[in-house]
């Protein structure tokens, strides 16, 4: 059944991805539009279904569990990640240019344009958007400390302050309206509920504009590319959650099957758009980054319902 709604899902994102290419391709949609596009999707209509999806929530001790199992385990991804994101660029002899951006796309996935708007079709009672929210905030802690300083070659270094941005206030003020049990107005909760949803329909326009322009036949040409692929999108996930299942189950601790599946769902998407905007802006090989994110993009058509069976499975053991 969740395998079915994962690949009816994908195929609406395909259309709504269409969509985009098209918009992009006839000029409908300019360079400036798309990234103002990026824009709203960031900071209007996501904080919105994060605090819209908190506030309808009922705190529960399971709920807490399952949060600080996926920010703890989020950054166990993380790190596991980044130690197969190097060594499968050092067995692929990649330069250093090359290297760090395969590193950090095998580490950070597009968790924003195509995880929220998948968990949010396969958990419709708002736990796969609370999980995903929890495990979000864990990623941009690293991707804006570790993630630019990689870049940058450790000419900058971001602190705190790029960590407070209004997902992350989204994320705090909606969870003290769940744990303090305020109730939202019913005319606020619809017209923020209706502005989070668009969140998954101008995620899809986006990621099909920006693959406009993109180099097809160089991408598909490059071996890299099917390493992180594989790697990314398939191995690394379904094994950590084997592991981490292992681990709960040998300590006697009991968790929300939800909160990780999230966790490798969220391992297993594509390359992250950010990577490519910041490997621009600090001089790396942004172009091995736009092929990573087109191919990873394709591919996970194929590989995110591989990956749902594959954890379902472990879970079911």
């Amino acid at each position: 059944m969740a395998t079915s709604i994962i690949i009816n899902q994908l195929l609406i994102f395909g259309v709504l991805i269409l969509v985009g290419y098209i918009a992009k391709r006839f000029n409908v949609l300019s360079d400036e539009g798309r990234d103002a596009l990026a824009k709203i999707v960031i900071e209007v209509t996501l904080p919105f279904l994060i605090f819209s999806t908190f506030a309808k929530m009922d705190f529960s001790p399971e709920l807490a569990r399952g949060s600080i199992i996926v920010f703890i385990l989020a950054f166990v991804n993380l790190a596991l990640l980044h130690v197969a994101g190097r060594v499968s660029s050092r067995v692929l002899g990649l330069e250093q240019p090359q290297r760090v951006v395969h590193t950090l796309h095998t580490m950070f996935g597009n968790i924003v344009f195509l995880g929220f708007p998948l968990l949010d079709a396969l958990f419709p009672d708002g736990r796969g958007i609370f999980y995903g929210a929890i495990y979000q905030l864990a990623s941009n802690t690293i991707t804006f400390t570790y993630g630019v300083y990689a870049l940058s070659r450790g000419t900058e270094k971001k602190g705190i302050k790029s960590l407070l941005n209004i997902n992350t206030i989204a994320l705090f003020v909606g969870g003290v309206v769940m744990l303090v049990g305020i109730k939202v107005d019913f005319r606020l909760d619809t017209a923020f509920s209706a502005l989070g949803k668009a969140t998954s329909p101008l995620s899809m326009v986006y990621i099909g504009a920006i693959l406009v322009g993109m180099d097809f036949t160089t991408a598909f040409k490059q071996l890299s590319v099917y390493v992180l692929s594989l790697v990314k999108l398939l191995f690394m996930p379904v094994l950590m959650v084997a592991l981490y299942v292992f681990a709960l189950n040998g300590l006697n601790i009991s968790f929300d099957p939800i909160a990780i599946l999230v966790i490798g769902l969220q391992a297993a998407m594509p390359a992250q758009t950010i990577v490519v905007v910041l490997s621009r802006r600090y001089g790396a090989d942004y172009k091995l980054a736009t092929s990573n994110l087109m191919v990873t993009t394709i591919l996970s058509i194929i590989t995110l319902p591989l990956v749902y069976l594959a954890i379902s499975w472990i879970l079911a053991k």
